[in-house]
């Protein structure tokens, strides 16, 4: 007796389930869309690309100490470029620079010349350093990887001062600064649509750093008697955020 091929059985097998369960037309637009899904698989390539370069919008959320001081989570940014180690092998290193919000307060006042002044204080955390990987490549169109990297935490607290008319920025005063080793780890998924080398690329991590000093705004006491910067704090403390990113890798 004649087999049909696996990839066929397996395409009947399914259309006839989900038959008993779902409308026909319904059935049929599904199957299609899986089959050619499964039709156009990415190409088996026997050379791995050599470089990647990646950017992700990512969102961190403080974690037990630093959560004591600033509850809130915040957007940032992160970009990075690796160099695959070893010919045609899963691993890569590179560098990376990641910055993200931290504190943040302002308001308007106008000074006795009559200057619309939109002033705001903000404590920012800066980290550049290298990254390594392990990328499996499996032919996919979810492929997950791991990634740690190591570096600086750099925070900086700043005084912002802007006309509000031009929205031009008029000074900027720096407030306070302080540097502390870092650290993260990263569970990824790169989705690779038929354009093998450009990937959808999402994480999610542990981002921390050593003790460190830094200013954060006081929820409870802010008001509009003073400057912005004057409803900040000093903490001294450990800090640790859960992050969750999404951006895009390019392999060449």
């Amino acid at each position: 007796m004649n087999r049909l091929p696996f990839r066929q059985t397996h395409f009947r097998y399914l259309f006839n389930r989900l038959s008993g369960w779902l409308p026909r037309t319904i059935v049929i637009s599904l199957c299609v869309f899986i089959f050619a899904i499964h039709g156009k698989s990415q190409e088996v390539i026997n050379a791995l690309p050599r470089f990647m370069v990646s950017t992700h919008l990512m969102f961190s959320f403080p974690q037990e100490p630093f959560k004591t001081f600033s509850s809130k989570g915040r957007a940032g940014y992160l970009v990075e470029a690796q160099y695959r180690v070893q010919y045609n092998k899963p691993f890569m290193a590179g560098v990376y620079f990641a910055e993200s919000g931290i504190s943040s307060y302002a308001f308007s006042y106008t000074t006795s010349d009559g200057i619309d002044i939109r002033e705001r204080a903000t404590t920012r955390r800066l980290e550049p350093g290298i990254s390594a990987g392990f990328y499996p490549e499996v032919n996919w169109l979810f492929q997950p990887y791991l990634q740690g990297r190591a570096g600086l935490a750099i925070f900086k607290t700043s005084s912002i001062l802007k006309d509000e008319d031009s929205q031009e920025e008029i000074e900027r005063i720096s407030e306070n600064s302080s540097v502390a080793p870092s650290y993260a780890l990263d569970l990824g998924i790169h989705i690779v649509p038929n354009i093998w080398y450009l990937r959808g690329d999402v994480r999610i991590g542990i981002v921390g750093n050593t003790s460190a000093e830094y200013m954060t705004l006081t929820e409870e006491g802010k008001g509009t008697t003073g400057f912005p910067i004057d409803y900040f704090d000093y903490h001294t403390s450990a800090g640790k955020w859960l992050k969750i990113s999404a951006g895009i890798s390019y392999l060449f």
